[in-house]
């Protein structure tokens, strides 16, 4: 199979970005963010499974029409047999969680791509996720403007607390392999490792509180970034064996004292940190 894959929006902080929702006790979450982890380890599983994969990710556009239009004109350019968008949902507004998960949509211009997209719903609700099922949409431009046939697949709801503890607890590996099992239809064993959205491969940050303690620094310059990502803006530089005040950890990015970035804070890695 040939494929063109793309994360929606602009990269987080640079134009048209996706939904952000701040969600107690876990922090702020970006559409914008997410959907590129997703999307580049759907492309890394589609490559190893030697299919033809172009990434038509548009990260600075600078609105929303022309991020559309640019996405559509890379996926053009490419003979293939599937267009993927991959989105987060928004408009839940349950930022407090009631208990109800929201779930997992695909959208489809028409019949042709209604098999891949059921079997993408139904794998993604494996992981615990609520099947709001497949929807044919007309109007949506990157489904109506690319010349192959198109999904668009909107993970699960950034706004709505159960569904990013779920998102968080299952990790972005996990729902990637769900994605590639429903486009290439067949199982795909032994492809991811444990889930390293919620603890470092290199160090045994998890998610949760650090208030109170400390870590030093281990790379030899350690940028300091205004929220946690790297598309963020750097507010600072850190040395070797520099010590920090930790605040919260999330998704391998720990906010620390001392900054004037997102919340009053600044974010690093804690691949470049040992706690003390």
């Amino acid at each position: 199979m040939k494929s063109n894959i793309h994360a929606g929006h602009d990269a987080q902080g640079k134009g048209a970005s996706g939904a952000s929702s701040y969600i107690d006790g876990i922090g702020w979450i970006h559409e914008s963010i997410e959907d590129r982890n997703v999307k580049d380890e759907v492309i890394r599983l589609l490559k190893e499974e030697n299919n033809i994969t172009y990434d038509c990710t548009v990260d600075s556009a600078g609105t929303q029409d022309k991020n559309l239009s640019q996405i559509v004109a890379k996926c053009n350019a490419h003979d293939v047999d599937l267009d993927v968008s991959i989105h987060f949902n928004s408009g839940r507004d349950d930022e407090d969680g009631d208990g109800d998960n929201a779930g997992v949509e695909v959208y489809c211009y028409d019949e042709k791509t209604k098999d891949i997209a059921e079997r993408i719903c139904k794998n993604i609700s494996k992981l615990g996720f609520d099947n709001r099922g497949v929807k044919i949409k007309k109007d949506y431009y990157v489904l109506r403007k690319t010349k192959a046939p198109a999904i668009l697949i909107e993970c699960c709801f950034i706004d709505d607390k159960d569904d990013v503890l779920l998102y968080k607890k299952v990790g972005y590996k996990a729902m990637a392999k769900a994605i590639v099992e429903g486009i290439l239809n067949e199982k795909l064993d032994n492809k991811i490792n444990s889930n390293t959205s919620q603890v470092s491969s290199t160090n045994k940050f998890k998610n949760g509180d650090y208030t109170g303690k400390k870590a030093r620094v281990t790379a030899n310059v350690l940028n300091v970034r205004w929220d946690r990502g790297t598309n963020f803006n750097i507010i600072g530089k850190l040395k070797k064996n520099d010590v920090v005040k930790l605040n919260y950890c999330m998704s391998g990015w720990v906010s620390i004292e001392g900054y004037k970035g997102n919340k009053g804070l600044g974010y690093i890695h804690t691949d470049y940190i040992e706690l003390l």
